[in-house]
């Protein structure tokens, strides 16, 4: 029989921690829920966990901190954050203190389903990689033929999203840009931070161009135009590598007890 994922879900909305809580339980998930980051830092003492899914503002102890509480003290805990207060500046936060993966609420708990699929959950590698260059990581997704969808933010505050699929960009938005341009566009950006999103199809294809020749022009219009008006971000340049998930079946209540 297969280990079921052990999750922590905090939510200062009971709603949506028993919405999403039952979602992921229905997927085959073990969750426990509770309210506030105090309350969390009690049960990840008491109880073993493979994931943290955290609201960021919450009462007595924020997302923030919660989040910093574990990457230092449960460091084998992988560290998901929604909200729905989202900027660039909570993105960069968020995954420099740990988080691998960062959610802007409204979203599909579908989203975090498919993330939690058995059959690549348990054999996936995650972490985290600072000062790497975008356009060097684009190469490596291309090459290895790999489905997700890229977003990225710069310095100064641009944001764009690169949907890649089976070795080549298949649609990119990046403000008003839309196609070719958009992805050129994200590839210029001189300092930021990116970081993988699971796949989901855009709902129009933009680009029919191979792999090679978008990396190929990127580089020729970067060289040709060099951009001096983004600054270099330091260390919270990063990128978070994409990861999967487990099954069975326990729903919690609204109290953050688990139903048998």
């Amino acid at each position: 029989m297969t280990e079921k994922l052990r999750i922590i879900l905090v939510d200062d909305d009971p709603e949506i921690a028993w919405g999403v809580g039952r979602c992921l339980t229905r997927a085959g998930c073990s969750v426990m829920t509770c309210g506030d980051g105090a309350e969390a830092i009690e049960l990840l003492k008491s109880r073993q966990f493979d994931v943290l899914i955290s609201d960021i503002q919450m009462p007595r102890l924020n997302g923030l901190e919660l989040i910093e509480w574990v990457a230092k003290y449960r460091p084998d805990v992988r560290i998901m954050a929604m909200t729905a207060f989202g900027c660039p500046s909570i993105q960069q936060l968020v995954l420099k203190r740990g988080a691998i993966m960062y959610l802007e609420k409204p979203f599909d708990p579908q989203v975090l389903i498919d993330l939690f699929r058995p059959d690549q959950w348990r054999n996936s590698f995650y972490g985290s990689v600072n000062h790497i260059d975008l356009f060097d990581y684009v190469q490596l997704v291309f090459v290895t033929n790999r489905k997700l969808v890229l977003r990225i933010s710069s310095c100064n505050d641009e944001d764009g999203l690169i949907f890649i699929n089976d070795g080549t960009a298949c649609h990119a938005v990046c403000g008003d840009l839309v196609g070719e341009e958009a992805f050129y566009r994200c590839l210029s950006f001189q300092g930021g931070v990116f970081s993988t999103m699971p796949w989901c199809a855009p709902e129009q294809e933009t680009i029919d161009q191979k792999g090679e020749f978008l990396l190929m022009e990127a580089a020729r219009i970067k060289d040709e135009h060099p951009r001096d008006d983004d600054r270099e971000l330091g260390d919270e340049t990063g990128i978070k590598l994409e990861w999967d998930i487990i099954p069975e079946s326990t729903i919690p209540n609204k109290d953050g007890k688990e139903w048998i």
